[in-house]
């Protein structure tokens, strides 16, 4: 049992003084190199979620908005078509008066000629 004792008592005297072992110290930077890559990591994919989702708000406020121009310019078609419509018809009844007004100048036209005064007074 000599023999043992004493191998151990030389491996540990001849082992160097340190506070800490080498191998806790890298374990240890490695623990902290984890965590600071996943805190990046974590940062960037919060930032990608973000920027994300603002384009989806806009995007959401841009169809609002298309969708009410499309509407606006669907009453516009509207009122031109009424517009037109109204227009047309005025154009018509302009016609008739107009054809009515030459055939009653016609019809006074020929009174005058034939008569003169038949239709004036007493």
């Amino acid at each position: 049992m000599a023999s043992f004792t004493a191998s151990r008592t030389r491996r540990l005297a001849g082992a160097r003084f340190e506070l800490t072992s080498r191998r806790r110290v890298l374990s240890g930077l490695a623990a902290v190199a984890v965590a600071l890559l996943l805190l990046v990591s974590t940062g960037a994919v919060l930032r990608f979620i973000v920027a994300s989702m603002a384009p989806a708000a806009e995007l959401a406020a841009l169809r609002l908005e298309n969708t009410k121009l499309r509407q606006d310019a669907e009453r516009a078609r509207i009122e031109l078509k009424v517009e037109r419509a109204t227009r047309s018809e005025q154009d018509r009844q302009v016609v008739e008066l107009n054809e009515r007004v030459n055939q009653l100048t016609t019809e006074l036209s020929f009174y005058e000629s034939h008569g003169g005064n038949a239709g004036k007074g007493n």
